[in-house]
C-alpha cells in the first residue's frame, strides 16, 4: 500500500533524495509555523525559502545528472533538448516550495497575516526565482565541466556563494546596509525599520535574473543545436537579445536601485563641505544652505566633546578625516542607503550616515561616537567581539549611548532605575552577548545598556573600558565578573530618587515589544506609515482608510485609535471622534497616554467653539505626570480655552497655513503688546524659521511671565539658543547657568550640555 501511494511520487521526482528535500521542507515549514515573523507568508519566511530552496536547487540538479536521473546538459547521446530537462526539473524544484507555501498560508489564518498581497509577492519575487537561478548556475557548470563530478559540484555552488560573498563586501565598503542576492533576494538591512513594502529594486534584480537565466539556457540550447549541425536561429535571436539586456539593465544596477555607492550618494545628495575633522556631504536643499555653517560647527564641537570623553582622537589617529553623510529626510535616507529610522555609523570607513535637525542634535553624537570607538576595537571592523566571532552589541550601542548622554526627560540612569521599579528593565546579562541584544525592544536595551557603561567609564574611568571593550573580557580589565558588575550598577540606580512624573514617562516610553512579539510587525508599520504620511499632506480620506485598515487587524493599537480620533475631527466628524476618544479613556493605557487622550479631547472640543469643556480636559490632562513637552502645551491651551482666546485657538487647533498662522500671531501681539503670551507665539515662531535676531526680543519680552515653570524654562532655552548664534555668548551663558538649577532634568541636562558648548566657541574665537 505504501509503494502504492508514494509511486506517483516516484514517477515525478527523478530521485529519491528529491522526496526526501519534500519530507524536509515540509517538516522545517511546520517548525517555522511557530517562530515569530518566520510563521507567516512574508519577507521573512520568503527570504529563508528563497535561500533553502535555492541551496537545494543547485544540488538537486548536480545529483540529477551524475546519478543518471537526468542527461547532462550537452551530451551527444541525450533523448531531449536540455531545455526541455531544465524545465521539467525547474517544474519539479518549484513544487518543493509549494508545501511550505501551504502550510504557512494556513497557518496565518492562526496566527494573523494583515498582507497577503505583499508576502504572495515577496514569495513570488525571492524564492520562485532563487529555485531557477540556483539550478541555472548547477545547470552551466554542468556544461562547462560534463567529465569532473566533483568540479562540477564547486563550480555550481561558487556561482552562490560568490554573490554572497560579493554581498558581504559590499555592505562592508560601501555606505548602504541594505543589498540583494541571488538566493536571498533582498537583505532588509536593520531590524529596527519595520514599515517594509516590496522594494522596487527586488523587482528590477529578479527582472535581470529572468534575462540571465533565459540567456544561460538559450545559450547552452545552441551550443548543442550548433553540435549537430544545426543553426537555431531564433535560440541565437533570444541569447543576443537576453543577454544584451541583461548587460544594459546591470551598467544601470544603481539607478534601479539593486547596487548603489558613495558615489552614487554623493552625486545625489549634491552638496560637499570639509572642515578640520570631516568631509560632509549634504543635500543642496535652501534649508542646508541657510544651516550649512551651523551644521559644520555643530559637527566639530561633537567632536571636540567626544574627544574628551574617549581620550581618542581617531582622525588624528587615521589620519582619515570622517566622512559624514547628513540627509534631507528619512524618505530619501531609506531610498540611498537603506535605513530610514536607523542612523549608522560604519566606524571602520570614518562613515557615518544620519539627519541632522539643528545644533544639538544627539543622533550626530551617537553616531560619532561609534567612530571614536575604533582605536580600541577588535577585529576587521574595530568592534566589540564575541569570542572572536559575534558582535557584542551591548557594549558597541552601550559605549555610543553613554557617550552620547542625551539631554532629555530622565538621564540613562534615571530610566533604568524607573525601569527596574516597573519591572520594564532588560537583563544585562542577556543582552550583553552577540545575539541577545537583538532580542529585546531597542528602547530598554540601548538606554540599559548605555547606563550600565556611563556608570563604569564614571566609576572607573575611559580606559579601564577601553580594555575590556574589544573582548569584552571584565575580569582583565576590572579584576571581577561581569555578574558582580552589574550588581553593582544595579545597587546604584536603585538608590536614585525618582518622581511620579519621570515613572509616568518611562513606562510611556519603555514599556515597548520587540518587532519579535507585535503581530502582524512588517504589514502594519507599513500601513500606519501609508497613514501618517497621507495626514501630514492633508489627505485626510485616505488616512482615515489607512488607519481603519490598520485596525481592522489590531483594534487595540492606542497610538493608531488617537491618530484615528484626530483625523475624524479634522475632517469635522466631531461625535465620532469623541467616541473613539471616550472608549479609548476605558482601555488600558498608561498615565501619559491618558493625558495624550484628554488633550485630543479638549483639542475637537475647542475647534468646536466648546471654550470651557475644553479648557476641562486640558486640566484633566494636567492633573496627571506628563512628559515635559506635553505639560507646555497643556498650560498653554488650558489658559487660553478660559479666556475664550479665539486667535489662541486659531493658532493652537485650528486648519490654518502657515501664512495665517504668523498672521495671527503678530496681529495678536501688536494687538496686545504687554499679553506675554502672543510675545511668546512670536518668539518661539520666529526661533524655529531661525530669526533668532527678531526673536530674542519677543522672547525677552514673555520671559518669566508665564506663570508656570516648564514655560519659564522653554523661554530661557529659546533665549539662550537666539543669543548664542547672535554671538552673544556672555549672555547665553549667563542664561544656561541659571538654567542648569532647574528641577526638570531636561532642562537641566540641556543648559549643561550648552554651557560646554559656550566654552568651546570661546576657544575657538582665539
Amino acid at each position: 500500500m505504501w509503494k502504492r501511494a508514494i509511486s506517483p511520487l516516484n514517477e515525478f521526482f527523478p530521485t529519491r533524495i528529491h522526496l526526501v528535500a519534500l519530507v524536509l521542507v515540509n517538516a522545517s515549514a511546520v517548525a517555522m509555523a511557530f517562530v515569530p515573523l518566520f510563521n507567516l507568508v512574508g519577507y521573512e519566511s520568503a527570504a529563508f525559502y528563497g535561500v533553502v530552496l535555492g541551496v537545494l536547487a543547485t544540488g538537486l540538479t548536480v545529483y540529477s545528472v551524475k546519478s543518471g536521473a537526468v542527461d547532462a546538459p550537452l551530451d551527444e547521446s541525450r533523448r531531449r533538448r536540455p531545455a526541455d530537462d531544465f524545465g521539467r526539473l525547474a517544474l519539479v524544484h518549484l513544487t518543493l516550495a509549494l508545501g511550505p507555501l501551504a502550510i504557512l498560508t494556513v497557518n496565518g489564518f492562526r496566527v494573523l497575516n494583515c498582507d497577503w498581497v505583499a508576502g504572495f509577492a515577496f514569495w513570488a519575487l525571492i524564492v520562485g526565482p532563487a529555485v531557477l537561478i540556483g539550478q541555472a548556475a548547477a545547470w552551466l557548470a554542468l556544461s562547462l565541466v560534463p567529465e569532473k563530478k566533483g568540479v562540477a559540484w564547486l563550480l555550481a555552488f561558487a556561482f552562490p556563494v560568490g554573490d554572497a560573498l560579493a554581498l558581504i563586501y559590499h555592505l562592508a565598503t560601501e555606505p548602504p546596509i541594505i543589498g540583494h542576492q541571488w538566493f536571498l533576494g533582498y537583505f532588509g538591512g536593520s531590524i529596527y525599520d519595520e514599515a517594509m513594502a516590496v522594494p522596487p529594486s527586488l523587482i528590477a534584480y529578479r527582472v535581470l535574473h529572468l534575462l540571465a537565466i533565459i540567456a544561460v539556457v538559450a545559450a547552452i540550447q545552441a551550443v548543442f543545436e550548433l553540435n549537430r549541425g544545426r543553426l537555431p536561429r531564433w535560440t541565437m535571436v533570444l541569447v543576443f537579445g537576453a543577454s544584451l539586456s541583461f548587460v544594459v539593465g546591470f551598467a544601470e544596477r544603481d539607478r534601479f536601485g539593486i547596487s548603489i555607492d558613495r558615489v552614487h550618494i554623493a552625486e545625489e545628495l549634491g552638496g560637499k563641505v570639509e572642515s578640520e575633522h570631516f568631509v560632509i556631504y549634504y543635500p543642496e536643499t535652501r534649508r542646508s544652505l541657510q544651516r550649512l555653517e551651523e551644521m559644520v560647527a555643530d559637527h566639530e564641537f561633537r567632536y571636540d566633546q567626544l574627544r574628551r570623553f574617549f581620550g581618542t582622537d581617531p582622525v588624528a589617529e587615521s589620519g582619515e578625516k570622517v566622512a559624514s553623510f547628513v540627509y534631507a529626510d528619512r524618505d530619501s535616507k531609506g531610498k540611498l542607503m537603506g535605513a530610514r529610522h536607523t542612523m549608522v555609523a560604519k566606524l571602520w570607513l570614518h562613515e557615518m550616515h544620519i539627519l541632522w535637525s539643528g545644533t544639538g542634535d544627539h543622533m550626530l553624537t551617537h553616531e560619532l561616537a561609534h567612530i571614536f570607538t575604533e582605536p580600541f576595537g577588535a577585529g576587521p571592523l574595530s568592534l566589540s567581539m564575541q569570542r572572536g566571532v559575534g558582535v557584542n552589541m551591548g557594549l558597541v550601542e552601550g559605549i555610543a549611548s553613554a557617550a552620547e548622554w542625551r539631554s532629555q526627560e530622565l538621564t540613562l540612569h534615571e530610566a533604568s532605575a524607573a525601569m527596574r521599579r516597573l519591572d520594564l528593565s532588560p537583563d544585562l546579562r542577556t543582552i550583553l552577548g552577540a545575539s541577545g541584544f537583538w532580542t529585546e525592544a531597542s528602547g530598554p536595551a540601548y538606554t540599559a545598556m548605555g547606563s550600565f557603561v556611563r556608570y563604569l567609564v564614571d566609576t572607573r574611568g575611559i580606559e579601564a573600558f577601553k580594555k575590556a571593550y574589544p573582548s569584552g573580557d571584565f575580569y582583565g580589565a576590572y579584576g571581577v565578573e561581569v555578574e558582580s558588575l552589574i550588581e553593582e550598577w544595579e545597587e546604584f540606580v536603585d538608590e536614585l530618587a525618582l518622581t511620579e512624573r519621570q515613572k509616568s514617562v518611562a513606562r510611556h516610553r519603555y514599556d515597548r515589544t520587540s518587532i519579535f512579539g507585535k503581530v502582524c510587525a512588517r504589514a502594519l508599520a507599513d500601513i500606519r506609515e501609508e497613514a501618517r504620511r497621507a495626514a501630514s499632506s492633508g489627505a485626510y480620506g485616505k488616512a482615515r482608510a489607512s488607519y481603519e485598515q490598520y485596525l481592522d487587524d489590531d483594534p487595540h493599537h492606542v497610538a493608531v485609535r488617537r491618530s484615528y480620533a484626530r483625523i475624524l475631527g479634522e475632517l469635522d466628524e466631531v461625535d465620532e471622534a469623541l467616541a473613539v476618544l471616550e472608549d479609548l479613556l476605558s482601555a488600558d493605557l498608561t498615565t501619559v497616554e491618558t493625558a495624550q487622550v484628554f488633550e485630543l479631547r479638549g483639542d475637537v472640543l475647542w475647534s468646536e467653539g466648546n471654550d470651557s469643556a475644553a479648557a476641562d480636559a486640558y486640566d484633566d490632562g494636567l492633573r496627571l505626570a506628563v512628559p515635559v513637552h506635553q505639560e507646555r502645551s497643556l498650560q498653554m491651551k488650558k489658559r487660553l480655552a478660559e479666556r475664550g482666546d479665539d486667535r489662541g485657538r486659531q493658532i493652537l487647533v485650528d486648519r490654518r497655513s502657515e501664512a495665517e498662522v504668523m498672521y495671527q500671531m503678530m496681529s495678536w501681539r501688536r494687538d496686545a503688546p504687554e499679553d506675554p503670551i502672543p510675545a511668546y507665539f512670536v518668539g518661539r515662531r520666529l526661533w524655529q524659521e531661525r530669526n533668532y535676531s527678531e526673536a530674542i526680543s519677543h522672547l525677552e519680552d514673555s520671559r518669566h511671565r508665564l506663570d508656570a515653570a516648564v514655560l519659564d524654562a522653554e523661554v530661557s532655552l529659546m533665549l539662550g539658543q537666539s543669543y548664542y548664534f547672535e554671538g552673544h555668548l556672555d549672555a547665553s551663558d549667563s542664561i544656561w547657568k541659571k538654567l542648569a538649577e532647574s528641577r526638570i532634568t531636561r532642562y537641566r541636562e540641556t543648559a549643561r550640555e550648552w554651557a560646554t558648548r559656550i566654552e568651546w566657541a570661546r576657544r575657538n574665537r582665539q
